[in-house]
């Protein structure tokens, strides 16, 4: 970075310095893009599509921490050296503000309020909050959703639905186990807000009002609309109602059932259809 760019860089830093101020996480495929994207619609707020640095006990690690520090590149709008340049801070502080002043994603619409939307936070909430504390929107939905969503992704027919099942079953509790934890730091901390995707289908205004209210954003109707959004994942220009229904076709009731009884312990995570 040279010449008028480097000073136009310090310019923009200078003047707008904009910091950190919220974290977005929850299980993949849960919401978290969509709360980011109406986040976004926020004149002064703005993120990349995720970081992963709070995963790491130092910025320094960051740098090879794969696949997180890869997705950096597109994600944020950054080369290797800009990522090396924010690995070398001393905090993760610092590291958000390096990262701030080289991202060309976060520099065109010039925010004064950043945030970092990782869903793999909700697995280690309570050590990323060490490291760095501040205020947490955890996105959840509901068990047999997230079953929905990694059963498309498979792309098995639907005559290998019960096969895929239990070959899906034991990790994915495994992996839910460590994410309830997250959920229920959560759900016990005064400085993190859950945010279930069935509120945000069912009752939008009064959801995203609260979500933003707790994270300090004034929240105007027309954010409602995603007019502005950046990334592919979340389909349509507004909330969709399916998107959390969805399973009641997609999934035969034996599958549904099975997922009742299996999951069972999650039981703060089912909503009450």
């Amino acid at each position: 970075m040279m010449g008028t760019d480097k000073m136009a860089w310090r310019f923009w830093r200078r003047n707008m310095n904009p910091s950190l101020g919220f974290l977005v996480c929850g299980l993949e495929h849960s919401g978290t893009t969509m709360v980011s994207e109406l986040f976004r619609e926020h004149p002064k707020a703005d993120s990349g599509f995720e970081c992963g640095v709070l995963l790491c006990k130092t910025p320094s690690e960051f740098l090879t921490f794969e696949p997180f520090c890869k997705h950096m590149y597109v994600g944020w709008g950054i080369d290797h050296d800009d990522l090396s340049y924010a690995c070398s801070a001393r905090s993760f502080q610092d590291f958000y503000q390096r990262l701030f002043e080289r991202s060309k994603s976060i520099k065109e619409k010039s925010p004064s309020i950043i945030f970092d939307k990782t869903p793999r936070y909700i697995t280690h909430l309570s050590e990323v909050q060490q490291r760095l504390n501040r205020p947490v929107i955890a996105v959840i939905k509901d068990p047999r959703s997230l079953a929905l969503s990694d059963y498309k992704r498979s792309k098995r027919p639907l005559e290998e639905i019960d096969s895929w099942y239990e070959e899906w079953k034991n990790p994915k509790m495994a992996y839910m186990r460590s994410a309830y934890e997250g959920y229920h730091h959560a759900w016990n901390t005064k400085n993190c807000h859950v945010v279930r995707l069935e509120d945000l289908c069912f009752n939008a205004k009064a959801t995203v009002e609260d979500m933003f209210e707790f994270v300090g954003l004034e929240f105007k109707n027309e954010y409602l609309n995603l007019r502005n959004k950046r990334f592919g994942n979340t389909s349509g220009s507004s909330i969709n109602v399916g998107s959390c229904m969805a399973f009641m076709d997609g999934l035969p009731e034996r599958i549904q059932d099975q997922i009742c009884s299996d999951f069972s312990e999650f039981d703060r995570w089912f909503y009450p259809f």
